[in-house]
């Protein structure tokens, strides 16, 4: 079995060979699969994250579910109130934040898109009625999951119980077996253009 920097290191190679179109095509398939499933519907809050590069595009999720009245949070990874780490840097820490549209939405950590607005907005625990969408590396049909190797969803899954978690991903990033460490959390299920696991 490969060890969890080859697993990435395959599922990102295959991801990022997808053409432009097949990655719009196979996000559209994901998105009308998640509409049409009970978990979307009885939402009533979505933590979801936003899309970055070649990852499978939430945009068109959000967009649908601020139609649809729900509400919307997305992670911004942020310096950990905890003490510093043994290498003498700043621990970080995932939190969510409600955002009210796509503009909201600035250049935060390491690039990615995180919620510019955050006073008064935090995700404050699952009232049983909230769907959490994941991004990952490679899965398995297992569902195991990889992240990009920060452990930010981890963590914050472990305080999560009573949410629905989905990872979502494009059906060329479900490898064969994925290792798993003792601290990772698997979604429930994992959403691929070709259905469900």
């Amino acid at each position: 079995m490969l060890n969890k920097k080859e697993c990435r290191k395959e599922a990102l190679c295959r991801r990022s060979g997808m053409t432009m179109e097949e990655r719009t095509d196979a996000g559209r398939r994901i998105a009308g699969l998640l509409f049409a499933d009970r978990a979307y519907r009885n939402a009533e809050r979505i933590l979801i994250y936003a899309s970055y590069r070649d990852e499978v595009p939430t945009y068109e999720i959000m967009e649908q579910a601020w139609r649809d009245g729900k509400q919307v949070f997305c992670p911004k990874i942020e310096d950990s109130p905890e003490p510093e780490t043994t290498a003498g840097g700043k621990k970080k820490t995932m939190t969510f934040y409600r955002v009210f549209c796509r503009d909201e939405l600035v250049k935060g950590y390491q690039g990615i898109p995180e919620p510019g607005i955050t006073e008064g907005r935090s995700w404050e625990g699952s009232s049983g009625k909230d769907l959490i969408l994941m991004p990952g590396t490679a899965f398995d049909r297992e569902r195991r999951r990889l992240g990009y190797g920060g452990g930010f969803y981890d963590q914050f899954l472990q305080n999560a119980c009573s949410a629905v978690k989905i990872a979502v991903c494009f059906n060329c990033q479900v490898l064969p077996e994925l290792p798993e460490e003792e601290t990772d959390v698997r979604p429930d299920r994992i959403l691929t253009e070709e259905g469900w696991i």
